[in-house]
Parts: structure tokens; C-alpha cells; sequence
């Protein structure tokens, strides 16, 4: 994992922590370029995702947490909600989507999104009265016409040794947030501090606590609020998602998830906050970059990439236009996802087959219809 890198490079005496704010540091710096190199996060092809009707204005899904591989909740570890719409008038537009209890149908945590005010706020509901309002802010650039997109974001990044860590346990369970269109709706970060002596490295950024536990909503909602948009998509899951539209053109694809990634993306002002990880995107064909690669050797399509606290690698063949198949991982010492190596040869060569579309556009009925490769 990325601290136990530094673990690894520093020393084990100079990997002590406590929270503090943010603040500007060479050192700093430096973090995020090796963070970036062993940061991990989750890859595309969600636990649900489904197209919605044209025109819908109000969506819900049930969220249902799943089991790790080694028979642990991922609950409190990062899971991401996916909303994706269009907009046609930025002047009426407006929204929300939230958290709420499946049981009492009560509020839970959620945000607003006010695109004639380019304003956003978020609301959680106190054990008595009213919703309240938590935090609120500027929409930067306001609202575009065309497509959007909302990231829900919630519980901790299921890699990170502060998770476990008995001096300063995060409260996972009361930690979550949004992000509209790459931009972060969120204030007053916490973050952890490890130093040896005079030298001091600013860590991982974390949203801070909530005041309600994330972990009694297992129903995400949205809702038009003011016409001027519809919601055409959602998804859930340890995992990335893009715009259904993109699985025609793999380059596109590719390019948005690196836009809601941490590090590459200006836009995302809280870096190693963002939704998505560079190191898990999707490959294009070299010949053809608007087609999917057959192959896409590091990709984790659900659930945890740790068991027992050590990594694995998972793998997965692609039809040409980005929907998964026949996934495999490397755990237990199996080779299914060797990178290089005769190994890798068999993984491409078992990939051989997916290469064609998964949707194939049917003129009786005017519509895509799923084709998948038989067993």
C-alpha cells in the first residue's frame, strides 16, 4: 500500500501521524508525486448501472453492501454513487441527491445542486426537528449546458493504514462527499501529518466527520427540484463509471476518468480527494483509439484489492466497446494477470474472442441490444 512505501523508504520512526489542516509544503509535494505512483483505488465496471428513461426526473437504487474476499463489510470503505444528466436550462436547473434510511425513507446526508444561482449546499437530518443545512458554497463555473455528471463518495479509502490505525481511528462510517462535475463540494479537510525530527509530510486528505452515520442509508435518491434537467444514468460500487455514450469512443472515455482523477486533474481541488484513480482507466486500441483494447490488464470491477492487507491485481477481457468480461485476479500467487511474460501472451490470447461490439443496434426494434460472446 502507499504507506507502507513510505514505510519502506523512510523508516518505520518517521511514519508517526496526527490530523492537522492543510498547508503548503515542499515536502508536500514531493508526497504527491510518490502517492501517485502507488496510490490505488477502485476500476471501472460497477456492482449495478443502468441506462434510465428518457426524460426521468426522479431515480432511487437500493445499495447493498458487499463482502471482501476475505468475508469483511466493504461498507465503511470507499464506495462510489454515480449520477449522470443533461442539462437544458442552467437558468431553472435544479436538483438534489442524497442518502436516506430504506427503512424509514428519512433523510440521511445529501446535496443540492442550484445551477440558476450556481450555488451548492449540503443538508443532514438531526435525530430530532428538521433537515440542516451542513455546508454550502459556489458552483465553480457555474452550470454548462449538456451533460453532468455527481460523484457520491463515502467511507475511507479501504488501503490506507490510518483505517486500522488503534492512536487515531477514523470515523468511516460519518465520512462522505460530493463531487459535481470534477469539483469537490467540501470544507474544512482534515488531513494527516507524519514527520521524523524537523521534517514534516502532509498525507492523505480526508472529508471531514459528519454529524449522522453514513452506514444507516442504503437507498441513494435523486430528484428534479426545478425543471431544466433529467437524469439519463446511475451507477454503484468500488468503482469508476463514465457516461454510457463514451463506450462508442474509448479515447473519450479514458479522458473523462482521468479529468475525475486525483493528481492529473486541475479541476479537483483537493487532489487526493477525487473519486478515481489515474492508475485504473481504460485501454484503447492502439490502431483504433475509439475502440476498447480486448485486454485491460488492471482493472478491480468490485469489492476490495486487499485481503489479509495484501494487494492483488485483477483483469479482465473487453468487448470493443468497454463492457467487461470473464474477470480474473492474481490471488493466491496465480498468474491470471501477469503483465509481461508468457502469461501475459495466454491473457491477450483469451481475450481474442471479445473482439467485437457487446451492444449491437437492432433496426427491427431501434434500439441496442445486448449480444454477449456464449460461455
Amino acid at each position: 500500500t502507499g504507506s507502507s512505501f513510505i514505510k519502506v523508504v523512510f523508516g518505520k520512526q518517521w511514519y508517526q501521524r496526527r490530523v492537522r489542516a492543510p498547508q503548503n509544503s515542499t515536502v508536500w509535494t514531493f508526497l504527491f508525486v510518490v502517492s501517485a505512483l502507488v496510490c490505488l483505488t477502485d476500476g471501472f465496471g460497477c456492482q449495478y448501472e443502468r441506462d434510465l428513461d428518457s426524460g426521468t426526473t426522479e431515480t432511487q437504487f437500493r445499495i447493498r453492501p458487499q463482502m471482501s474476499r476475505d468475508n469483511k463489510f466493504l461498507w465503511i470503505t470507499n464506495m462510489n454513487m454515480f449520477l449522470f444528466g443533461s442539462i437544458d436550462n442552467p437558468q431553472n436547473t435544479k436538483f438534489e441527491a442524497g442518502f436516506y434510511n430504506d427503512e424509514t425513507d428519512e433523510l440521511v446526508y445529501k446535496v443540492i445542486i442550484d445551477c440558476q444561482n450556481s450555488a451548492w449546499k449540503t443538508m443532514y437530518q438531526p435525530k430530532r426537528g428538521n433537515p440542516k443545512r451542513w455546508r454550502s458554497g459556489t458552483i465553480d463555473g457555474g452550470c454548462p449546458t449538456g451533460e453532468f455528471d455527481l460523484i457520491a463518495t463515502i467511507g475511507c479509502l479501504d488501503y490506507q493504514d490510518d483505517l486500522h490505525d488503534p492512536s487515531y481511528p477514523l470515523p468511516c462510517a460519518r465520512m462522505a462527499y460530493f463531487v459535481f462535475n470534477g469539483q469537490v463540494l467540501e470544507h474544512d479537510l482534515q488531513q494527516v501529518e507524519r514527520g521524523w525530527g524537523i521534517h514534516t509530510v502532509l498525507g492523505s486528505m480526508y472529508a471531514e466527520e459528519l454529524p449522522v452515520y453514513i452506514r444507516t442509508a442504503k437507498t441513494f435518491k435523486a430528484r428534479v427540484m426545478r425543471e431544466g434537467t433529467t437524469f439519463n444514468q446511475e451507477a454503484y460500487g468500488k468503482c469508476v463509471e463514465f457516461p454510457t455514450s463514451l463506450h462508442e469512443n474509448c479515447e473519450a472515455a479514458r479522458e473523462y476518468v482521468l479529468s475525475r482523477s486525483e493528481y492529473l486533474n486541475s479541476a479537483v481541488s483537493v487532489p487526493s480527494m477525487a473519486p478515481m484513480s489515474m492508475l485504473y482507466q481504460p485501454r484503447c486500441n492502439a490502431d483504433n483509439p475509439l475502440i476498447f483494447q480486448t485486454e485491460q490488464p488492471s482493472v478491480v470491477p468490485d469489492g476490495s484489492s486487499f485481503v489479509n492487507g495484501q494487494g492483488f491485481d485483477t483483469c479482465c477481457c473487453s468487448y470493443t466497446d468497454g463492457f467487461l468480461a470473464d474477470c480474473r485476479n492474481n490471488l493466491g500467487g496465480d498468474i491470471n494477470c501477469a503483465y509481461r511474460g508468457t502469461a501475459y501472451e495466454d491473457f491477450k490470447g483469451r481475450c481474442t474472442k471479445y473482439n467485437l461490439p457487446m451492444r449491437v443496434f437492432d433496426a427491427d426494434t431501434g434500439r441496442y441490444e445486448m449480444h454477449p460472446i456464449e460461455a
